[in-house]
């Protein structure tokens, strides 16, 4: 009689991914641009950020339900 195999089985190696890619290169090229900002730019982009996120310009407002 056979025993099983207790062994795992192998998975398939892992996917060789590419060193640089059209992405990291324009990631790569945003972070040496955003490394010079002062800290008034950095804000100021900070809140242009969040404004495209969640949308308009001025303090949220709830409505109320009668």
């Amino acid at each position: 009689m056979n025993k099983p195999n207790k062994s795992p089985q192998r998975l398939p190696s892992a996917p060789a991914y590419p060193k640089k890619t059209t992405g990291s290169e324009a990631a790569a090229s945003i972070r040496k641009q955003a490394n010079g900002w002062s800290e008034q730019k950095r804000a100021e982009m900070f809140e242009q950020g969040m404004r495209m996120i969640y949308g308009g310009t001025g303090p949220a407002t709830a409505k109320v339900r009668p």
